[in-house]
C-alpha cells in the first residue's frame, strides 16, 4: 500500500497537480484535467495500473470536462464559483462512491441500479464504515482536487463569461476533441468486447468500466442502458465447441464417431443378440437419452412473430445444442422439495466434526467436487436469481429479479411454477424483511406464497423489543415446518440470513450466540465469527432433517442447498478457511452444492465443472419435470454435455481450460493446449449466452413459449 501511495504522490501525481494549477484560469481545462485525474486514479487504485484503453478514457474525460467548463463559464461570477465547487464535490463523491462500492461488493457500481436500492444501503453501514476505515488513504487521494479548487481555482480564476470569440474557440476545440474521440473509438474495434462494440451494445457495467471508464459508462447507462432492438447473436458454427472441423486442440474431428454420443445408451439389437444361457434372463434397462426439450415449432413461431427481438431469440435458441436426459432423469419424481439459498455460505467452512449434517448432506448425496458460485451483480438478489432461474442477471442497470416481478414476466421454468403445475403446495420463507429487494413483488410472481418479517413471520427479539440481527435460521425452520409439511407434495423455499455480514462478536447476534464453538480455533476473529454465524445454518439443517424423519417423509423429500454468493467483502476469511491464498478470478468462487435425500443408498461423485446457473436444470431433470434446456444458460450437471461455467466478467471454465477475460490468460486443464480458435469460439458462445439471458427478461420471452406449448396467454402487461 505504501508503495502505491508513494507512486501516486511522486512524479505522476506531481505532473497532475501542476496541470491543475496551470489550468486554474481556464475552467474548461480545469474540469477536463479533473475528470482525467479521477478516471486515472480510480483505475490505479482498483487494479494497480491504469487499465485498458487509457488514452480513450482520457479523451472521454477531456470531452465531458470541456462541456462542464463551458456550462460553468456561461453562468459567470460568484454563482459560477459556487457551481464549480459543487460540481467538484459531486464528481469527487461519485468517484469515492465507486471506489467504496467496489471495495465492498467486488463489482462496479451502476448508478441506476444503486438508486433503486438506495433505501437499503443503510443495512450495509457497518460494512461501508469498515471499508472507509481500511481504505482511508485512497479517500485522501480523492480529496486532492477539492483542495486544489478551494486554494487555487477559486482564487486565481476570475470566472468571467467568455465573449463570443471565446465561446467560438472553445466550441471549435470541443468539436476537434469529439472527432478525435470518435476516431479513437472506431479504431478500437479490435475484438468481441472492444470499446466500439460495448458502446453499440452496452450490457455490462463491469466490462464497460474496465474498458471505457466510469464517465462513458455513466453516459451509456443513462442514455443507452435500457434501449431496445439490440439483440444480436453471433454465429457459433454447426457445433459451438468446435471450429472449422477441428477439436479444441486444433486437430481434425473424427467424423466416424459422434462427439456428443452417450455411452449409456443400450439398443434393442444389443440386448437381443446376447448369447442364450441356462441362467435366468435379466432385463436390460434402456436409458432414455433423448434431448430435454419442449415440442416447439420455431419456424412457425418465427413466421407469426412481429417483434424482431423475439425473432432473434427464436432463431438463436433453435440452434443451441440441448442437453440429454440420463440415468438420473426422474430419480426424485413426485418428491417433496426443500430448496435453501444460504446467505454468504462458503463450502470451505464445512467440517466433518463441527458441521456433521452439512458434511453428510454434501458427501452422501451428490458430491460436486468442482462447483462454483460466481459473483453476480445485485449482491444476494443477483445470486438468488441465478440459483432460481438458470440465467445470469443483468450486469448493471436494472435488477433482473425485480424487473421480472414488476413487469409480471412469465417465470415458466422456475421450480415454483413447474411444481404448481404439478399440484404442489408452494411456499417461501425469509427470516428478514419480506419486502427487501422488492421480493414481495418478484417472489409471488414466481408463484411463491411469500412470508417474511412483516408478512406472517414473527422475528426473534431482544428483551427491549429490538429485532436480533441477523435472525436465526434454526428458528425459521422451527416456526414454519408445520405450516407446509402436512400438505404433500410440497415445495418450500428458504432464504436464510444468519450468515450475513458483519462477521464479529459485537454486532452479529448469531456469531455471538455460537462463540463457544470457535473460541479454541486457530483463526482470526473475523473468520471465527464467520464460522460461528454459519453454524446456525448447520443447526437449521439438522433441525430440518430431524423434523422430516419425525414426520415420516424424509425418504420422500429432496433437499437442495446452495449459496447466494461467496463472502465477497471477506476474501481473507475464505483464504484462511481454504488454507491458502485463492486467486480472485476462479478459485475464490469454488463452493459446495448440496443435492441430497435420505433415500439415497449411495452417494454420487461428480467431477464435472459446474456452477450456480446449473442448479435449476439439474433439479428439473432429477424431478422429471418438462423443460427446454436450450432456454437456460445453465445446464443439467448430470447430463453428457460439455462443461461450461461463465463468470460476470466473461471469464469461463470448460472441460479443457480456464479463460481469464481480463487479461486473456488461458490455463489448460489437460496435458494439451487448446487452440486460439477454440477460445474465440467459446468467447462468442459466452457472449451469446449473456445476450440470451438479458433478452429473455427484456422481451418476456417465456410468455411466448408458455403460450406456444401450454396455451397460456402472453402477458399483455409486459412492454414488449
Amino acid at each position: 500500500m505504501s508503495r502505491l501511495v508513494n507512486n501516486l504522490s511522486g512524479s505522476r501525481l506531481g505532473v497532475v497537480l501542476k496541470a491543475l494549477g496551470k489550468a486554474a484560469k481556464s475552467l474548461e481545462c480545469y474540469f477536463a484535467v479533473l475528470l482525467i485525474f479521477y478516471e486515472s486514479v480510480f483505475h490505479w487504485l482498483i487494479t494497480g495500473k491504469y487499465g485498458e484503453h487509457l488514452i480513450l478514457k482520457m479523451l472521454f474525460g477531456l470531452f465531458f470536462g470541456y462541456i462542464i467548463g463551458m456550462i460553468v463559464n456561461l453562468i459567470g461570477g460568484l454563482p459560477a464559483k459556487i457551481t464549480g465547487l459543487v460540481i467538484t464535490i459531486v464528481v469527487m463523491a461519485f468517484f469515492i462512491a465507486h471506489t467504496v462500492y467496489y471495495g465492498v461488493f467486488a463489482t462496479h457500481m451502476s448508478l441506476t441500479g444503486s438508486l433503486h436500492t438506495a433505501d437499503q444501503a443503510l443495512d450495509f453501514t457497518d460494512v461501508i464504515a469498515s471499508e472507509l476505515k481500511a481504505d482511508w488513504w485512497k479517500l485522501l487521494i480523492m480529496l486532492i482536487p477539492l483542495f486544489v479548487y478551494i486554494f487555487v481555482v477559486w482564487r486565481r480564476s476570475d470566472f468571467k463569461r467568455h465573449n463570443w470569440k471565446g465561446f467560438l474557440m472553445n466550441g471549435a476545440a470541443l468539436v476537434v476533441i469529439f472527432m478525435t474521440m470518435r476516431f479513437s473509438v472506431a479504431a478500437s474495434d479490435d475484438g468481441l468486447y472492444s470499446p466500439y462494440k460495448l458502446m453499440q451494445n452496452y450490457q455490462s457495467v463491469d466490462m464497460s468500466v474496465r474498458k471505457l471508464g466510469i464517465l462513458e459508462t455513466l453516459y451509456l447507462e443513462l442514455f443507452n442502458g435500457d434501449s431496445k432492438g439490440k439483440v444480436n447473436f453471433q454465429s457459433e458454427g454447426d457445433n459451438p465447441l468446435y471450429v472449422d472441423g477441428t477439436d479444441p486442440f486444433g486437430d481434425p474431428i473424427d467424423t466416424t464417431e459422434d462427439p456428443n454420443a452417450t455411452t449409456e445408451e443400450v439398443t434393442t439389437e444389443e440386448v437381443t443378440t446376447e448369447e442364450v444361457t441356462t441362467e435366468e434372463p435379466t432385463t436390460e434397462v434402456v436409458i432414455d437419452t433423448s434431448p430435454n426439450v419442449l415440442d416447439i415449432d420455431f419456424d412457425k413461431l418465427i413466421a407469426e412473430e412481429d417483434d424482431s427481438d423475439i425473432i432473434a431469440l427464436h432463431e438463436y435458441i433453435k440452434t443451441v445444442t440441448p442437453t440429454n436426459k440420463n440415468e438420473y432423469t426422474g430419480m426424485f419424481k413426485d418428491y417433496n422439495l426443500i430448496f435453501v439459498v444460504a446467505e454468504g455460505f462458503d463450502g470451505f467452512m464445512i467440517d466433518q466434526y463441527r458441521t456433521p449434517t452439512l458434511y453428510k448432506m454434501s458427501h452422501q448425496g451428490f458430491h460436486f467436487k468442482n462447483f462454483y458460485t460466481p459473483l453476480w451483480y445485485g449482491s444476494t438478489l443477483g445470486g438468488e436469481y441465478a440459483d432460481l432461474t438458470g440465467l445470469m442477471p443483468m450486469n448493471g442497470g436494472y435488477l433482473s429479479m425485480y424487473r421480472c416481478g414488476v413487469r409480471e414476466n412469465d417465470m415458466l421454468f422456475t421450480l415454483s411454477q413447474q411444481l404448481l403445475r404439478e399440484g404442489y403446495k408452494v411456499t417461501g420463507y425469509h427470516d428478514n424483511d419480506y419486502t427487501y429487494y422488492d421480493r414481495d413483488i418478484s417472489h409471488p410472481n414466481m408463484g411463491y406464497s411469500w412470508y417474511g418479517v412483516g408478512n406472517g413471520y414473527e422475528p426473534e427479539r431482544y428483551e427491549d423489543g429490538d429485532q436480533l440481527w441477523p435472525q436465526s435460521d434454526l428458528r425459521m425452520i422451527q416456526t414454519t415446518f408445520d405450516e407446509y409439511a402436512k400438505d404433500q407434495p410440497f415445495h418450500t423455499y428458504y432464504l436464510t440470513v444468519s450468515g450475513h455480514v458483519m462477521y464479529n462478536f459485537g454486532g452479529n447476534a448469531m456469531a455471538s450466540r455460537h462463540s463457544d464453538i470457535v473460541e479454541n480455533l486457530d483463526y482470526s476473529e473475523t473468520t471465527k465469527a464467520y464460522i460461528a454465524c454459519q453454524y446456525e445454518l448447520e443447526l437449521a439443517m439438522t433441525e430440518l432433517e430431524n423434523r422430516l424423519e419425525a414426520a415420516g417423509i424424509a425418504d420422500n423429500t429432496l433437499i437442495v442447498l446452495c449459496a447466494d454468493h461467496v463472502p465477497y467483502d471477506n476474501k481473507e476469511v475464505v483464504d484462511e478457511l481454504a488454507g491458502r491464498v485463492l486467486d480472485d478470478t476462479f478459485e475464490w468462487y469454488q463452493n459446495t452444492l448440496i443435492i441430497y435425500s435420505p433415500s439415497m443408498e449411495e452417494h454420487v461423485e461428480v467431477s464435472k465443472y459446474c456452477s450456480s446457473l446449473d442448479i435449476l436444470p439439474t433439479v428439473l431433470n432429477l424431478m422429471g419435470l418438462p423443460y427446454d434446456s436450450r432456454m437456460m444458460v445453465g445446464q443439467d450437471i448430470l447430463s453428457d454435455s460439455p462443461a461450461l461455467i461463465v463468470f460476470n466478467d466473461r471469464s469461463f471454465i470448460t472441460d479443457y481450460c480456464m479463460y481469464n477475460a481480463n487479461n486473456g490468460e488461458v490455463t489448460n486443464l489437460t496435458m494439451r493446449e487448446v487452440s486460439e480458435e477454440y477460445i474465440d469460439s467459446m468467447c462468442v458462445m459466452v457472449s451469446n449466452k449473456f445476450n440470451m439471458a438479458q433478452s429473455i427478461v427484456d422481451t418476456n420471452y417465456y410468455s411466448v413459449i408458455d403460450q406456444a406449448v401450454y396455451g397460456n396467454g402472453v402477458n399483455e402487461h409486459n412492454e414488449r
